[in-house]
């Protein structure tokens, strides 16, 4: 029994029109008005409004706030009303067995659990980021509500982290993940023989494959890089949400 896959990923944004186009338009994907109707969605956590966007076997739920005292409110006013990532939450087939076995490794719930249903890695316990563990529902999307094609799945969830060792000990201790050795790269620092890209941080990438996905985590190897910037400014515990990446057939139709 374990953690099977990425069961969606959580994003905060303050304007859902926006988000839908972007996701629509832009990505190609559609909203699954079977489960978040259009034009007004759902009620969503904490007083959220959401639409949900499926990608491949997961699926992208954006949630408004609706007030300005709520965690997510707080998150998206952090943003400067930009929004982002918020969690992630990862499927089990297992729920009493794999948070047992999160607890016995070290982790931490955030409340309490009802010993079924969904439940929060305590964040002083998971590197800074907020991770939710859910049941496996086998969802599967009507075709319907699987967009153009354009972007056909998640090729990773990026990550920003201080530490390989702590990632490892997250990531592959206490979650009990299994990294892909053959990807690590980058762990001597930036190769002097080649010349700098605009879009090549110099960082140490770990690699933890989930389902049809892969958790990559950036660690920066110098102190000057975006990379690095944004680890030193957004992850006092160790870890900080970077990006996600969809994966497209043909990049030239995207």
């Amino acid at each position: 029994m374990a953690i099977t896959r990425v069961h969606h990923v959580g994003l905060v944004n303050g304007d859902l029109d926006h988000a839908k186009q972007i996701l629509v338009e832009g990505f190609g994907l559609a909203v699954d008005e079977h489960r978040t109707p259009l034009p007004d969605g759902k009620q969503g956590y904490d007083g959220t409004t959401i639409l949900e966007f499926p990608i491949g076997e997961l699926f992208y739920e954006v949630a408004k706030p609706n007030d300005s005292e709520s965690e997510p409110a707080k998150y998206l006013a952090s943003t400067n009303g930009r929004g982002g990532m918020y969690y992630i939450s990862l499927a089990s087939n297992d729920m009493k067995g794999d948070i047992q076995g999160i607890v016995d490794r070290g982790g931490k719930l955030q409340g309490d659990w009802d010993g079924a249903g969904s439940v929060f890695i305590d964040p002083t316990t998971s590197l800074g980021l907020r991770i939710q563990i859910t049941p496996e529902d086998n969802y599967f999307v009507h075709p319907y509500y699987k967009g153009n094609g354009n972007c056909t799945g998640l090729a990773h969830v990026g990550i920003a982290a201080r530490n390989p060792e702590e990632s490892r000990q997250f990531w592959g201790h206490i979650l009990g993940l299994k990294e892909d050795k053959t990807e690590e790269r980058g762990k001597d620092g930036p190769d002097p023989k080649r010349p700098p890209s605009a879009a090549d941080d110099p960082v140490h990438l770990l690699e933890f494959p989930l389902g049809g996905t892969v958790i990559e985590i950036s660690h920066p190897t110098t102190t000057e890089s975006g990379t690095a910037r944004l680890v030193a400014s957004r992850a006092p515990l160790g870890a900080v949400y970077h990006h996600t990446a969809p994966f497209t057939p043909d990049v030239y139709r995207f």
